[in-house]
C-alpha cells in the first residue's frame, strides 16, 4: 500500500522524455552542424505574483481516497524559475469501505492505519518548456510546462485500535519533500489554469509515497505583455 515505485517510474520517464526530446529536434534542425535554433517568438505574458486555488485527489491508499482544496502563491523571478514560497491542501477523505469488507469477509480488522490530513511545501519552480497551439483554427492558447520540487510538512492522523470496533485518534507531523510536473494553459493576462501530478514522500517510518493530482485556477498580479528588453 504504501510502495508507489510505478509512479516514480512514471514521472521519471516524462521528465527523461521532456530533456530528450528538445535536444532531438536540435538535432534535426541543424543544431551542431554549424547552425543554432533560436525561439523568434518570445513569451506572451511575464509571470510575476500568482495566487493558485487548486481542487485535488489523493487516489492511492486502499482504505481511503483523498479529496484536496488548497491554496498556494509564487513569486516568478524570470521566465524559467519561479519560488512557490508556500502551498497549502488540505484533504477530506472518503472512507473507501475496504475495512468493513475485510471484517466481514475475512473477520479481520487494521490494527492501525493513518490518513492525510494536510500537506504544506515550499518549493522551486523551473520552465523548461512554452509553447502555442491552435484552437479550432479560431484562437491561440499559450500555454508552458514546468517542473517543481521542495520540502514541506505533512499532518497525519493515525489511527490505533483500541477495542472491537473502536479506534484512537492522533495527530503528528512528518517532514516530507515532493517532485512534480505541471501545465499551465493561459486564459489572459491575469488568469490561468493548472494542472499538476506531484509525487509527495512523506517520512512516515521510512517514506509513505502520496500521489497527488489537481486542476485549479491562478491569478497573476503585475502581468504585463512580454517586451524584448525584459530577456
Amino acid at each position: 500500500m504504501k510502495s508507489k515505485s510505478w509512479l516514480k517510474v512514471g514521472f521519471w520517464m516524462v521528465l527523461g522524455s521532456l530533456v530528450l526530446a528538445p535536444l532531438a529536434a536540435a538535432q534535426e534542425t541543424g543544431y551542431g552542424e554549424g547552425g543554432k535554433v533560436y525561439a523568434v517568438q518570445k513569451k506572451g505574458y511575464l509571470l510575476k505574483h500568482e495566487l493558485y486555488f487548486p481542487v485535488g485527489v489523493l487516489p492511492m491508499d486502499a482504505l481511503y481516497k483523498g479529496v484536496t482544496f488548497g491554496a498556494g502563491y509564487t513569486y516568478h523571478f524570470s521566465h524559467h524559475f519561479g519560488w512557490e514560497a508556500i502551498q497549502f491542501l488540505y484533504s477530506s477523505n472518503i472512507d473507501t469501505g475496504l475495512k468493513e469488507d475485510l471484517q466481514n469477509s475475512f473477520d479481520a480488522t487494521p490494527e492501525s492505519f493513518r490518513e492525510v490530513q494536510f500537506i504544506a511545501n515550499s518549493n522551486i519552480v523551473f520552465v523548461p518548456l512554452y509553447g502555442k497551439m491552435s484552437w479550432l483554427n479560431r484562437s491561440v492558447v499559450q500555454m508552458e510546462v514546468y517542473l517543481t520540487a521542495g520540502p514541506g510538512i505533512a499532518r497525519y492522523k493515525e489511527y490505533e485500535l483500541t477495542g472491537a470496533d473502536s479506534y484512537s485518534e492522533e495527530g503528528k507531523y512528518y517532514f516530507s519533500g515532493n517532485f512534480g510536473l505541471g501545465l499551465r494553459c493561459f486564459i489572459n493576462q491575469k488568469l490561468s489554469v493548472r494542472l499538476d501530478m506531484r509525487d509527495y514522500m512523506n517520512f512516515v517510518d521510512g517514506v509513505d509515497n502520496v500521489a497527488y493530482f489537481a486542476l485549479g485556477l491562478s491569478y497573476n498580479f503585475k502581468m504585463p505583455r512580454f517586451s524584448y528588453s525584459d530577456e
